[in-house]
């Protein structure tokens, strides 16, 4: 099983998300860290956003 890494802020733990844009347009929305590493060499991926958290 993988590590991930959770960040505390105001007591309450969280992951970091992300969204994989395609180059086709399409998204994949709310990644963690392990599938935002293995799409890195990925083609198709046009880039990665770090999601805004919400409270």
């Amino acid at each position: 099983m993988a590590a991930q890494y959770v960040h505390s802020r105001l007591s309450q733990s969280h992951l970091q998300r992300y969204t994989l844009v395609f180059k086709n347009g399409e998204l994949l929305r709310h990644q963690d860290a392990l599938t935002v590493a293995q799409y890195q060499q990925d083609a198709r991926l046009a880039q990665v956003q770090a999601e805004t958290l919400r409270a």
